[in-house]
């Protein structure tokens, strides 16, 4: 019965008046023209506020409606009007959108009247970049040059004689390169995986405490359903009760649950479709626990629902989220948690977020850390992709159009660059037995290891990660994936106290070791003063970059994702041959063939071994520089 009463109200808004009715009727407008035209049954043109109720889907999205043009001027109001309606019955864009573009309008409105621009015609450049003088970014100023050029092309089809050629040139002019970067920052950080089992594991303990209130226990509900199957805040929004499906196969005892569900993400902004995803058995315990918890208030068919039974708010959701993060700040030991990883977490305070009532005011200012609701999403679709899950499935069960969507969403490059500077921290520190990391200096022929060496700080770091080895029985070459993946506490959910420290030793020699490699990759890229007393440093490190190469060509064997990480060290390999080590090993042996092998030794006698070797060391070094895929 409410089905059909939906798709009635849907059927009766297609019968509206579209912007291709009264187009032709726009566009003959004189300027100073009085007209009136119904726009919809509710709103006339001549109005100075229009509500859209008609298309509103849900009451949180309220003002994405509405549309007020009290404020502005006269001059320019019809034209700010004609804007709104091409943008939504013309181009068909979402109402968010087209309100988007609206508010910078209005900024520009209310700008040209504070100048006392009342003719279009003075409508400059150097007003304009006076105007987009204050946007914070480069994207910001795109999007508001954007709307701009919009709503000037309505002026200039109704104004005789004026043209704004110039001026769109210079709209047209965006620094595509820096808009790339600032939406490569701006993508959704990846929670680390550690983090997302502790949260997970918490949540859980959440949902089976009854001595928690129904809120705290629905926000834990609320918080697996989104981890564990990627959905959008939106679509978890207006999640309904009864949506599960039951699937078995034939003759078999096991069997899985589907959850649909509502998607307006991938069609019409006044139409949805329905779309599910594969449940685990912790989404499928939040389902039926909210299912439970909500039964004798619940007013209408939502799952989710406030204690009065009526529709919840986007806002009020995400207090809930980060009263759930407050309330465990100590367990998930965000105070623990290096500075690098701290930027892959939101920040809020009582201060910031002032209806935290759960809070106390002599906490004002305390920073909670939390994660946001589509943090979820991108560590979903990244968990999938590393099980070995394919893009189109993942696709699917994310419900994108498109699979360059997907991989958009995917953070495995954060992953492999965490694991492979991992595996350079250990190797580079590493007795030659691979039992522990060395921490006598005259054993290590890197500057910047021995500086590390000469701090008590570093040392107690590499003697909390020895004890792990030893404890354990473990060893850097033979079980370096092992020891990375306790240390990085990418398995354990909340690490013990012991392991926390080891864990947090590690990860601070893990940022050194980026740092290092920072230096050095700047280095190698300039200019070579070649000298003799390099070499030995060089030639250790022509041996730990093998090591490394030969760990990438294991990985790359097993799974071709891996094809990027072993060509860049291989080439990387190779240049460091031609820029480092083949010059220096010939300008040792210039002197070998100047003054002899004995004498040599004598002048360098932290060369013998590599004099003594010399032939071996060439034949390793002409191997690497013509290996290849």
């Amino acid at each position: 019965m409410e089905e059909r009463k939906i798709k009635q109200f849907f059927e009766s808004l297609n019968e509206l008046p579209s912007y291709e009715n009264v187009c032709q009727e726009l566009i003959n407008i004189k300027p100073k023209s009085f007209i009136n035209f119904a726009v919809t049954p509710n709103i006339d043109f001549i109005d100075d506020f229009w509500d859209f109720k008609e298309f509103k889907r849900f009451s949180s999205e309220a003002g994405y409606y509405k549309f007020d043009f009290n404020q502005l001027d006269t001059t320019y109001k019809n034209y700010a009007k004609y804007m709104v309606l091409r943008e939504l019955f013309n181009k068909h864009n979402r109402f968010n959108t087209v309100k988007s573009k609206f508010r910078v309008i209005v900024s520009f409105i209310t700008s040209l009247t504070k100048h006392h621009i009342f003719y279009p015609e003075l409508i400059d450049i150097p007003f304009l970049k006076d105007f987009l003088g204050s946007s914070l970014s480069e994207r910001s100023l795109t999007d508001k040059k954007h709307a701009i050029k919009v709503f000037l092309s309505e002026i200039e089809l109704r104004v005789p004689k004026i043209n704004f050629s110039e001026i769109y040139k210079y709209l047209d002019i965006i620094n595509r390169r820096k808009v790339r970067v600032e939406r490569e920052k701006g993508k959704h950080k990846l929670i680390p995986i550690n983090l997302h089992n502790g949260i997970l594991s918490l949540a859980i303990k959440d949902i089976r405490n009854d001595k928690l209130n129904t809120t705290q226990r629905a926000s834990a509900c609320m918080i697996v359903l989104l981890a564990e199957t990627g959905m959008r805040i939106g679509e978890f929004h207006i999640l309904e009760v009864n949506k599960l499906e039951k699937i078995s196969v034939k003759g078999e005892t096991d069997f899985l649950h589907y959850l649909n569900f509502k998607t307006y993400k991938t069609v019409k902004e006044k139409d949805y479709k329905w779309t599910r995803s594969f449940i685990t058995q912790n989404a499928f315990l939040a389902y039926k626990t909210l299912t439970e918890i909500f039964k004798k208030n619940r007013k209408s068919t939502y799952l989710f629902v406030k204690k009065d039974g009526t529709e919840v708010s986007r806002t009020f959701l995400r207090y809930l989220l980060v009263e759930f993060f407050y309330r465990h700040q100590d367990a998930l030991m965000f105070d623990k948690i290096i500075d690098q990883e701290l930027n892959q977490f939101s920040i809020t305070s009582k201060r910031k977020f002032n209806i935290l009532r759960f809070v106390p005011n002599d906490e004002i200012d305390k920073k909670i850390y939390y994660v946001t609701f589509h943090q979820y999403r991108v560590t979903l679709a990244t968990i999938l992709y590393n099980k070995g899950y394919q893009l189109d499935f993942i696709r699917q069960h994310m419900n994108h159009l498109t699979e360059d969507m997907t991989k958009h969403y995917i953070r495995l490059e954060e992953l492999k660059k965490f694991n492979l500077n991992a595996i350079e921290t250990l190797m580079k520190r590493s007795s030659q037995d691979g039992t522990k990391l060395i921490t006598e200096i005259d054993e290590s022929s890197s500057k910047y290891l021995q500086e590390e060496l000469k701090s008590p700080e570093y040392i107690e770091d590499y003697e909390n990660i020895n004890n792990f080895i030893k404890m354990n029985k473990l060893n850097i070459f033979k079980d370096i994936n092992e020891i990375i993946s306790r240390l990085s506490r990418t398995e354990n959910q909340i690490a013990d106290m012991e392991l926390g420290i080891c864990g947090i030793s590690f990860n601070k020699l893990c940022e050194r070791n980026q740092y290092i490699t920072s230096i050095n990759d700047a280095y190698y890229l300039g200019t070579q003063l070649h000298t003799l007393d390099d070499l030995p440093h060089s030639e250790k490190r022509f041996q730990e970059k093998i090591n490394i190469i030969i760990y990438n060509e294991s990985l790359y064997k097993k799974n071709l994702k891996y094809r990027n990480e072993f060509e860049r060290e291989l080439k990387g390999i190779k240049k460091y041959i031609e820029r480092k080590l083949e010059p220096e090993l010939e300008m040792l042996k210039d002197e070998i063939a100047e003054v002899g092998f004995e004498e040599t030794k004598h002048k360098y006698p932290k060369l013998s071994d590599i004099i003594t070797n010399i032939n071996d060391i060439e034949m390793e070094m002409k191997k690497w520089h013509k290996k290849t895929l």
